[in-house]
This record gives C-alpha cells, structure tokens and sequence, in this order.
C-alpha cells in the first residue's frame, strides 16, 4: 500500500496520449535534483504535501535514485504489490527508452512536473549482499527541440505544465459516474471530459477498488466509474 503522498510515473506515449508502456516506480526516492541553467536546488518529495518547481525559460534537468527490488520491501509506493516487475524488467525498459528516439512522459504527482523528457544519463550498480537488487541512478533533460517545442502541445520548453489536449471552454458537463463504452480508456476518458490525459490519474484514485492495474487498468464495457470534479 502506498506510504507518501507522492508517485512516480514514467511512460512512452501513443499519439493520443494513452500509454504505450510504462511503470510506477516502486520505491520513491528521497528527494530530487532541479537543474535550471546555472541554478540548482534539491526538492523533497517523500513528504506529505504538493510541491511546485518554479520554472523559467531554460530546459530543466531533474537527476533522482533510487532502488529496484527483486522482493517487497518497506516503503513500497505501489497501491497494489502484485505490480511491482523485477528489477531488470524496470532495467531493460529504461535502457530501451534511454537508446530509442521517443520522450518519455514524467509525472510526480502532487508537483507540477508532467512533461516530456529525455533520459540523459542512467547508471545502476547492485547492492552488495542483495542479490537481484539494483540501485540506479536517473537523469533526465526536458525534451525540446529547436523551436523551443518539448511535446506538451507547443508550450515553450521552460514550462512544466499539465497536458491540455482539448479547448477547455469546450468541454461536456462531467456527470458523478460514467458507464464504459467500447474502447475506452482512463486516457481517453480524462481527455474527452477534462481535456486533459494526466487526469486519467485522478480517476483511478477515486476507482482503486476495481482498477487493480492502476492507470493501465483494461476497462470493461459498462463499468460504473465515479469522476472527480474538472479542475477549472
């Protein structure tokens, strides 16, 4: 069961903004480093409460570690332990992303960090005595390109901003439930109501009962899913 206020996500994205593949990262590290230009500051995110990363217009670094385990261990963040992969799967899946030429989508939740990165650096040792376990450490770059574009709809490579996919004055009414229809996602849910794919997130809290796989849950036809009130 999750034992902070915070998780970590990373992903690589279909074009409409569901997840191709992607993870929890079981174990939190205990803070992370914000590298904006020249400035460099150390942001807890074990600890209860929302966090906010001032941004400017200079890509930002963030560099973390933590662990990945062949067995459960105290601390674990997964709401369901049956998720948590081996340690080389969580390896094998960062070194693939790290070679490929896609961004990977970074959210920690209760931050404004829900962007899309590049993986500079990644580097992993196994702990001595532990066998299996793998200790990494991860640095990542803002994803940009030479407009300023870094894959978050057109905002300017400076900005950590939630993904806004729709024209919010457009939006339908969000109803209290919603009856699964054929295909569907939590993805493609949180776009179609809030115009927004990281709220995918938010329906999964109010749903952890029956969306046993967390944001990757396959949704059946006709389920009953409770919606959080559009952030507006």
């Amino acid at each position: 069961m999750s034992s902070s206020h915070n998780q970590i996500w990373m992903s690589i994205d279909n074009e409409d903004g569901s997840i191709k593949e992607g993870f929890q990262f079981p174990y939190n590290p205990e803070n992370f480093k914000v590298v904006e230009g020249t400035n460099e500051k150390t942001i807890n995110i074990a600890g209860a409460g929302s966090v906010i990363v001032k941004t400017g217009k200079s890509p930002l670094t963030l560099t973390f570690g933590s662990f990945f385990s062949p067995v459960v261990e105290p601390g674990i963040e997964l709401d369901n332990e049956s998720d948590m992969m081996m340690p080389n799967e969580y390896d094998v899946l960062i070194r693939k992303w790290k070679n490929g030429n896609m961004p990977v989508h970074l959210i920690i939740t209760n931050t404004n960090i829900n962007a899309y990165f590049s993986i500079s650096t990644y580097s992993t040792q196994e702990e001595g005595g532990d066998v299996g376990k793998i200790m990494y450490t991860l640095s990542l770059k803002q994803y940009g390109t030479a407009s300023g574009i870094d894959g978050t709809g057109g905002i300017g490579s400076g900005a950590l901003v939630r993904r806004i996919d729709a024209d919010v004055q457009n939006l339908p009414e969000v109803p209290d439930t919603y009856m699964v229809q054929k295909k569907d996602t939590l993805q493609s849910i949180a776009k179609h109501f809030y115009g927004d794919i990281s709220m995918a997130y938010e329906i999964y809290k109010l749903n952890t009962a029956r969306l046993k796989k967390g944001v990757n849950t396959k949704l059946k036809k006709k389920w009953v899913l409770y919606l959080p009130r559009p952030k507006r």
